[in-house]
């Protein structure tokens, strides 16, 4: 619990610490006088029981008991209100803390396997960490220094009872730290489970077309969403029946520390070695006790379920975001340099293999760079390393004669605009969406780059033109056309360094000339780089850099490395037999 009290602790800032740490300290204060209320009936119990009867000592243990009682609800009643206050102030500082963090992760970390447990993060997840402060903290925290403070005042009463006392709750404790670990366990299976179904679920809707038009909707087979949430019932199973089980093994104990309690009270007294009042005093404390008891184990399970939501938020706000210069550097142009450039994924997750192994390179300022290979071979990797997608685990990308790691994430987003084969498009507009790249665009900016997309045909078809929505990730928009929208954005951004990923894959043979027009006037004014597959992009490039199995094998413009005879010669041969293909 001190752990998870440290965690919370640091999404707060220094008045919500505050917050924190007084109703802490109320909620300590609520059990104590909790535990010393009943406590204080066994000598006002005494006090009845003794001939004659000292009716001014009655009434003073009576108003003990009373002022502790209304000290004991004063105290309820502030730290349960404080703790809603504790609970957005968690709530805030979660949702700004890993908003800033998340801001700062490389770009390439966010892959789509982790779309699903971040969902649920910010979602289930942020009420669960909001929950503790609200909700269980203060049943945890009297539940705690309740029942401590009637076992050191049952020592007063009779020592052999506070031993007894003592060895229960050790006994307790060791079932209730057993029934955590069950459930954290359990958790951590479940959780991973439910992340996972939820990626699926999302899969599942957004892939509708290809899932019906190959007949696949109902062969379980290839059914990975079905496997994914059998997998999670399972988990799910497996939790509630194991903390079921430790749910039990933990009131067991708490019954048979009771039950023995009891007995020896009884025996002492008929013994003659304890007064009636002392038993009907901690028969009163032994009852009691269990309320507070019984609640802290009923709610150890989510304890540990919401301990572990604070967990996962801490772990992902410790994953390294990139180094940032405390004095971004400026470049000086905007030729690209790689030198000794080595990377893979295993360097930044534990994913993969090295991809990219000694990738030296020069791309002259204002050139049109093409780089093709076979699939696998690192191209799109190159793209996301000069755009700082990661930072490259030895060598240097430099930028206008800069290290990009000393121009900064900002400094290499102003420098390149970046279109990549998976287009995604925000739920809104689509002048919505051009105007990421350029908030204060004017509709004469809009319908500029995109006469150069060959996007305005689009936009004219459209009912509402400019002001079409196209749905979440675009999905009202052919594949072609959320590339033109692409390609626009990145015109408008007017960035001096465009990164193109299969910027023509999507297109139809129709627009394929088009967009080919759009990159070749880009050209002239920008550095370029384009990951290309089609002829008429690859003719088109100043120079030719052939990637096979992480390394440069080739590298001049077409004329020369068709004449060489090489890989880039039989890509070609290839892509030209298959553009002559044709059914008959």
């Amino acid at each position: 619990m001190i752990a998870m009290i440290r965690y919370l602790s640091e999404l707060l800032d220094q008045r919500g610490r505050r917050h924190l740490y007084a109703m802490l300290a109320a909620q300590a204060g609520q059990g104590v006088l909790q535990g010393l209320g009943f406590l204080l009936v066994a000598p006002l119990v005494a006090t009845l029981t003794t001939a004659p009867v000292d009716w001014g000592r009655f009434w003073l243990w009576a108003g003990a008991i009373v002022a502790a009682v209304s000290a004991h609800h004063a105290l309820l009643a502030w730290s349960t209100s404080r703790g809603y206050v504790v609970g957005t102030d968690v709530l805030t500082g979660f949702h700004e803390r890993l908003g800033n963090h998340l801001a700062t992760l490389p770009i390439g970390w966010f892959r789509g396997d982790r779309t699903g447990p971040i969902g649920r993060m910010l979602g289930k997840g942020t009420m669960d960490v909001a929950n503790v402060p609200a909700h269980l903290l203060r049943h945890v925290v009297v539940g705690i220094t309740a029942p401590t403070t009637m076992i050191i005042g049952s020592f007063l009463l009779d020592w052999r009872i506070g031993l007894a006392f003592a060895a229960g709750a050790v006994l307790c404790a060791s079932a209730l730290r057993l029934l955590m670990v069950i459930v954290r366990r359990n958790d951590d299976d479940y959780e991973h489970d439910i992340g996972l179904s939820a990626s699926r679920i999302v899969e599942y809707a957004r892939r509708q077309p290809t899932l019906r038009a190959y007949g696949v909707l109902d062969r379980p087979e290839l059914g990975t969403l079905e496997e994914s949430l059998v997998r999670q019932q399972g988990s799910q199973a497996r939790l509630t029946i194991r903390g079921a089980w430790g749910l039990i093994a933990f009131f067991g104990a708490l019954q048979l520390v009771v039950t023995a309690v009891i007995a020896l009270t009884v025996l002492f007294t008929l013994q003659g070695t304890m007064t009636v009042a002392v038993m009907i005093g901690l028969m009163i404390v032994t009852l009691r006790m269990l309320d507070p008891i019984s609640q802290l184990g009923e709610l150890a399970g989510t304890v540990q379920v919401n301990a572990d939501a604070i967990g996962r938020v801490r772990a992902l706000l410790e994953v390294p975001p990139l180094p940032e210069p405390a004095v971004p550097a400026e470049p000086a142009g905007t030729g690209i340099e790689l030198r000794g450039v080595r990377f893979g994924y295993d360097d930044v997750d534990g994913g993969g293999p090295v991809v990219l192994d000694g990738i030296d390179a020069t791309i002259p300022a204002g050139s049109f760079t093409a780089v093709v290979g076979p699939s696998g071979a690192g191209k799109s990797t190159l793209l996301k390393l000069i755009g700082r997608f990661f930072d490259v685990t030895e060598g240097s990308i430099r930028i206008g004669g800069r290290d990009v790691r000393e121009l900064g994430s900002a400094g290499v987003s102003r420098l390149t605009a970046q279109v990549f084969q998976d287009v995604y498009l925000f739920e809104g507009t689509i002048a919505d969406n051009l105007r990421m790249a350029a908030p204060d665009a004017t509709g004469a900016d809009l319908d500029r780059v995109a006469r150069v997309a060959r996007l305005d045909e689009v936009v004219e078809r459209l009912p509402n033109g400019w002001d079409t929505r196209v749905g979440e990730a675009g999905s009202t928009l052919s594949g072609g056309e959320k590339q033109r929208v692409s390609i626009a954005r990145a015109l408008l951004k007017d960035a001096p360094v465009v990164l193109l990923d299969e910027a023509t894959a999507a297109l139809d043979p129709a627009n394929e000339a088009a967009v080919a027009g759009a990159i070749a006037e880009l050209a002239r004014e920008r550095t370029v780089i384009v990951v290309a597959h089609r002829l008429s992009t690859v003719v088109a490039a100043d120079r030719i850099l052939v990637l096979d199995q992480g390394r440069i094998t080739e590298h001049g413009d077409h004329d020369t490395l068709l004449a060489a005879g090489g890989t880039y010669a039989r890509f070609w041969a290839e892509r030209v037999r298959a553009r002559g293909w044709q059914l008959r």
